[in-house]
């Protein structure tokens, strides 16, 4: 209901957008200020602005369909740069009209100047996002816990978002780099899907890819706030009653792939290790489902044993810390994904990304294996992390 309700914000933003466009191609070349140019310019931005609709509607061919949803990922992040862009400019207009007045020809001068600078801009931070966020890094960190025993190695992986944005070529590439670490525990923190299972494009060979990942003790996951099904626009979901949001085919796709799933349950690994998975709180929401608390999730557990958690959602850091965790793994916030987001996330988020040590308990959150939304990361990196956990009396 809400992506409805400020449908009409979205089109006067985009009129008002256009309009700018418009005024800088104009200004740029004589070329550009053409009938035939204005008329193609306004043709393509309306398709292109137009796709986060017209890819909802569209449900056949899958083809197309797939085309218009990978275009409305681009256009999202490339639609956020322009509107930076244009407020950008507009408070620099602002500041020359107070200092130089309203002389045309110099306004004239400091437009074309300003739109050729602007434009460049967008198409240069927007297409550097598009490669960024296709570049798969590792990144490391160590930790000690209370145990004993050699060290081990734990792979974390968490919002692979697979669907629109992520190809199966990919994933594989992200399967060997986890082979390459030699873990002994292989860990997927929620969000594996992008709301809608048939999203994925050759899910048996992006199955096969993740069931290839070899590690000691096995791979584990919990769920994400999206490895559910249900209809969504322009990053918008909403109730539908009448569908099961709790999709079969995703948990008979992680059997498939090899990992075991724990929703608000524990298992200890052969080296004395516990390993608990928590339910997601946004995805039991709408299932009308609960989950168990730090304590109640914990309380059985070995406290002289080093205890492992696995949630989604970085929340509960303090309450997960007192419950006796000595390693919270978590995934979901992206970094923030697209600049200026990262600078915010630390308003919403004790760990918005990396390490955080909370009281005795170490909290690693990943900026994630893929992306939502735009298909674009600027100032965040796609990561798969590699976690030396050491252990000490």
């Amino acid at each position: 209901m809400l992506a409805f309700i400020i449908a009409p914000f979205y089109l006067a933003v985009n009129i008002y957008m256009l309009h700018w466009v418009l005024r800088w191609t104009g200004c740029c070349h004589r070329l550009c200020g053409t009938k035939a140019f204005r008329i193609a310019l306004i043709v393509l931005y309306a398709f292109v602005s137009l796709t986060p609709l017209t890819s909802f509607l569209v449900q056949s061919p899958a083809g197309l369909r797939r085309f218009l949803k990978q275009v409305s990922n681009y256009w999202l992040g490339w639609m956020l740069y322009l509107a930076l862009a244009i407020l950008l400019v507009e408070l620099i207009l602002f500041f020359v009209r107070r200092a130089r007045g309203r002389d045309f020809q110099q306004m004239q001068r400091v437009r074309q100047v300003q739109g050729g600078i602007a434009l460049a801009l967008v198409c240069a931070v927007s297409i550097y996002g598009m490669v960024n966020a296709g570049t798969l890094r590792v990144t490391e960190y160590e930790v000690t816990v209370p145990g004993d025993g050699p060290d081990m190695t734990v792979a974390l992986l968490a919002d692979l978002h697979l669907g629109y944005s992520t190809e199966p070529a990919y994933i594989e590439q992200a399967a060997q780099a986890v082979s390459a670490m030699q873990p002994d525990l292989i860990v997927m923190a929620g969000d594996i899907f992008d709301n809608e299972f048939e999203a994925i494009p050759a899910p048996d060979r992006v199955a096969a890819a993740l069931a290839s990942m070899q590690s000691t003790y096995g791979a584990y996951a919990c769920w994400g706030n999206h490895d559910v099904s249900e209809p969504i626009l322009a990053g918008f979901t909403w109730d539908t009653p009448d569908q099961d949001k709790d999709d079969p085919r995703m948990t008979a796709f992680l059997e498939q792939a090899g990992l075991t799933l724990l929703e608000d349950e524990t298992v200890t690994l052969p080296n004395g290790v516990q390993l608990a998975g928590r339910k997601d709180p946004s995805r039991d929401k709408k299932l009308a489902d609960t989950r168990l608390t730090p304590d109640e999730l914990l309380a059985p557990l070995d406290p002289d044993a080093p205890i492992f958690v696995i949630d989604h959602q970085p929340k509960e850091l303090e309450e997960l810390a007192a419950a006796g965790a000595d390693l919270d793994l978590s995934g979901h916030t992206h970094d923030g994904q697209l600049f200026p987001g990262n600078l915010l996330l630390p308003i919403v988020w004790d760990n918005p990304c990396g390490y955080l040590q909370v009281g005795e308990m170490h909290s690693v959150v990943t900026s994630g294996l893929g992306v939502w939304g735009p298909d674009m990361r600027v100032g965040t990196r796609s990561e798969i992390v590699r976690i030396t956990v050491h252990f000490a009396e």
